[in-house]
């Protein structure tokens, strides 16, 4: 979405310049160049998070471009028409599970799991299952990588992430950030129905930890993204992310998608195919009730 342009779609190399403008304007005090904008964007794209003696302002533009990046997905991934699943596999759910021993018996990974090549015949619901796997292969990662730093370090090793991110070419605040997060959230105290970035952001949160646990239990009972713990995390540090961030309103229209628009304001008028939804707020508002109704997870 244009951050000049409210409701336009433009390309990413627009997008970027849009955005470079927005926040020379925002933030005046505060060298922006394109080079920084394009870096943050490519944070973005590989699930990073920018160093931590970063400026807040440039932490308050990551976000912006993780929200737009996150809503130019979700409009694309609507754009694809639907699959049918056969019957049999419409109850398999992606936290159903499976362990690496089963899943290598009916599939070949190849070389640092390089493919997923059946080992012979296999079902449809055996595909389900294989994409439930990498689902949880792409966030166990996280947790395989810091579990490695922790247990090096126990057993005595010096230095052990900038050695290890020099050999592998990885940056040391991401892996360093793993394994603060491993340390502080053994495995017992991990729910694998949280992901990893939610652990992440309070592992690495300068908080007591009596305030950590409370905002994990929020999460679990919220069912907070992790962009929304952290927010939590900055307010109770007494930072305000919200208050620089455009809130912004989806005014989808049900009878043309294409004539959709995404406003600043509530509109003051809406059409019986118009459907309000709060981005910022994820929620979407009910006129016979005249209230807004949070989206449930996953919805």
């Amino acid at each position: 979405m244009s951050p000049q342009d409210e409701g336009e779609l433009v390309n990413e190399q627009t997008y970027l310049v849009e955005v470079l403008e927005w926040a020379k304007q925002e933030y005046l005090g505060v060298k922006i160049t394109s080079d920084t904008i394009k870096k943050l964007m490519a944070l973005v794209k590989r699930g990073e998070y920018p160093e931590e003696n970063v400026a807040d302002e440039i932490v308050i533009i990551y976000e912006r471009l993780v929200v737009d990046y996150e809503y130019a997905q979700e409009l694309a991934e609507d754009m694809v028409e639907p699959v049918e699943i056969p019957k049999e596999t419409q109850m398999l759910k992606a936290s159903d599970g499976i362990e690496l021993s089963t899943f290598s018996k009916k599939f070949n990974l190849g070389a640092g799991m390089t493919q997923c090549v059946p080992r012979g015949e296999v079902t449809m619901e055996d595909w389900v299952g294989a994409f439930s796997f990498g689902l949880a292969l792409e966030s166990g990662s996280q947790w395989i990588i810091g579990d490695s730093v922790v247990a090096l370090e126990n057993a005595g090793h010096d230095d052990v992430v900038n050695q290890l991110c020099s050999k592998f070419k990885k940056s040391y605040s991401t892996v360093s950030g793993y394994a603060r997060a491993c340390r502080e959230y053994t495995p017992e105290k991990r729910d694998p129905m949280l992901p990893f970035t939610v652990y992440r952001e309070l592992g690495n949160a300068k908080l007591e930890t009596s305030k950590r646990d409370e905002l994990l239990n929020q999460a679990k009972t919220e069912h907070l993204s992790s962009t929304e713990v952290r927010n939590r995390v900055r307010a109770e540090q007494g930072k305000n992310v919200d208050e620089h961030l455009t809130h912004r309103y989806l005014v989808l229209n049900i009878s043309n998608f294409s004539n959709s628009e995404v406003l600043t304001r509530v509109p003051d008028k809406l059409e019986p195919h118009h459907l309000l939804i709060d981005l910022a707020g994820k929620r979407w508002y009910d006129p016979a009730c005249e209230e807004y109704i949070n989206f449930l997870k996953g919805k």
